[in-house]
């Protein structure tokens, strides 16, 4: 049996709730015995953010363990991957955070119950990852908008009071009104141009139409979205949009489909960047680039009866 360790992030909400259950265990003692149930022998360890990069450091030395599984949200992941690549070990994702985008497109059920039992039968799967100025990130990089919400999420997250999808929804709602319109140069797979735009997005392969799911993680590209600048009209209905699921086919919205891809904002040496809900402060240009089967990730198995035109992350259709 392979030897794995759940390296859990103690910030995490849902995770907070589990510790808030009734009953004398810890919620790493439930995590264990959750796998246990489910045929699946682990040790547990909970490690704040900070300390993610020195507890994989140690696995490297000790070679003590063959898979790895990071519980916390998307950010918790996105921290961890340079190292857990250097490691060249199987890895999964436990999700513990608000958004889940990874885990979602990986095929990793909800609620906590069903994502342990799902992950203890998991399969390993080559997918896809890309990079920014060089770090690789598993699923989105957004500049504009999605920066602006970054930081209003973080600035909630500081002030404390608030659940955390009210505070997740609090800082969609600010950034929608403080993104304004800016001047990029966009070179997608050698061709340039520039366009005023009130956001870019980056994605590790593309989301499917007018949702906000990947289909796959095997497609080898990135995906550029750029919403175009507007009036306050046509971005309350471009918002209108994005939450109702027809994005794509708004006239503000252009997406390009690539390799490589590089994004300055004009006049700008360093631009707020959230990549994988993570807030960071980059160096101007921003050289994107999709990196191809770079991680073996844990994927779980398909039940029987899965709807045939939902295909797991990393499976093409008509598979």
């Amino acid at each position: 049996m392979a030897r794995c360790l759940v390296l859990l992030n103690p910030r995490a909400g849902a995770l907070k709730d589990l510790e808030r259950a009734p009953g004398p265990q810890t919620a790493s003692e439930r995590i264990a015995e959750a796998f246990a149930a489910a045929g699946k022998q682990v040790e547990v360890r909970m490690v704040p953010p900070r300390d993610l990069g020195s507890a994989l450091d140690e696995i490297a030395r000790a070679d003590s363990h063959d898979e790895v599984i990071v519980g916390g949200g998307d950010g918790s992941v996105s921290r961890s991957l340079g190292r857990l690549l250097a490691l060249g070990k199987t890895f999964g994702v436990l999700p513990l955070g608000t958004v889940n985008l990874l885990a979602r497109d990986l095929g990793v059920p909800q609620p906590l119950e069903a994502a342990i039992a799902g992950i203890a039968q998991a399969e390993p799967r080559r997918v896809d990852l890309a990079s920014v100025n060089g770090r690789p990130f598993h699923s989105i990089s957004g500049l504009g908008f999605f920066a602006q919400m970054a930081r209003a999420r973080e600035a909630a997250r500081a002030s404390g009071g608030l659940g955390r999808y009210l505070g997740f929804a609090l800082a969609a709602f600010r950034a929608f009104f403080r993104s304004g319109r800016s001047r990029y140069e966009l070179v997608i797979d050698g061709r340039a141009q520039r366009v005023d735009a009130t956001a870019v997005l980056v994605t590790n392969n593309a989301f499917a139409d007018d949702s906000w799911r990947r289909p796959r993680l095997d497609g080898g590209e990135i995906e550029v979205i750029v919403a175009h600048a507007g009036g306050l009209r046509e971005r309350l209905r471009l918002a209108v949009d994005v939450v109702t699921g027809g994005w794509r086919g708004n006239p503000l919205i252009e997406a390009f489909r690539a390799r490589e891809a590089v994004v300055t904002k004009l006049r700008r040496r360093r631009v707020w960047v959230a990549t994988d809900g993570e807030l960071s402060r980059e160096a101007c240009p921003l050289r994107y680039a999709a990196l191809p089967a770079a991680a073996t990730m844990m994927r779980p198995i398909v039940p029987l009866g899965a709807p045939a035109d939902a295909p797991p992350a990393g499976q093409p259709r008509g598979t």
